[in-house]
């Protein structure tokens, strides 16, 4: 492959001297600096895919393992302590505000609705979820309501870094975090 993209500039690098011939000095040069720099690019691709090729096919990646997909007993309720440390990380960070805005575009943030913060603890305290549970169906979709809401926030030191929103449906399906309670 490689020699016949090789053999391909030469190809192109001849045929533009040809027409070079015709041209006045000046525009002869520079088509001949075009030619070769379209054959490095052209012979860097190609040597690139090549060498590159054996080592995206031969390595098998497996996939992270979900945290949010948490046994019961990795998750524990906050204590008052920590659930004031959540709120203060929550709220001094984009992410965490953002968190909180698609709870308030779903009709989440209302004072009828607990909320109650879990931790996981297999992360070293650097996961937590806060769960938010409303007496009546609520969401943007007026044909599928639900009553939970789960935002598991991944924090980095102080600052939360991603989070995840769950929607616990009212029709029976199972949540995929399972919690202690």
């Amino acid at each position: 492959m490689i020699e016949r993209l090789i053999s391909g500039c030469f190809k192109h690098l001849a045929k533009v001297e040809e027409i070079g011939m015709s041209y006045p000095r000046f525009c002869s040069m520079n088509r001949k600096k075009l030619s070769w720099l379209h054959c490095g690019v052209v012979l860097g691709i190609g040597v690139a895919i090549t060498n590159g090729l054996p080592a995206m096919t031969s390595q098998t990646y497996t996939q992270a393992p979900q945290l949010s997909q948490a046994q019961p007993q990795q998750w524990r309720r906050m204590t008052s302590e920590e659930q004031d440390d959540a709120w203060g990380y929550i709220l001094n960070s984009p992410m965490g505000i953002a968190a909180l805005n698609q709870l308030a575009i779903e009709r989440f943030i209302n004072p009828n609705c607990p909320k109650t913060f879990y931790l996981n603890e297999k992360v070293g305290g650097f996961q937590s979820l806060l769960r938010v549970k409303c007496p009546n169906d609520r969401g943007v979709s007026a044909a599928v309501g639900y009553s939970e809401m789960r935002v598991i926030f991944n924090r980095f030191e102080s600052n939360i870094e991603s989070f995840e929103v769950e929607r616990v449906y009212s029709e029976g399906r199972p949540p995929a975090t399972n919690l202690p309670d």
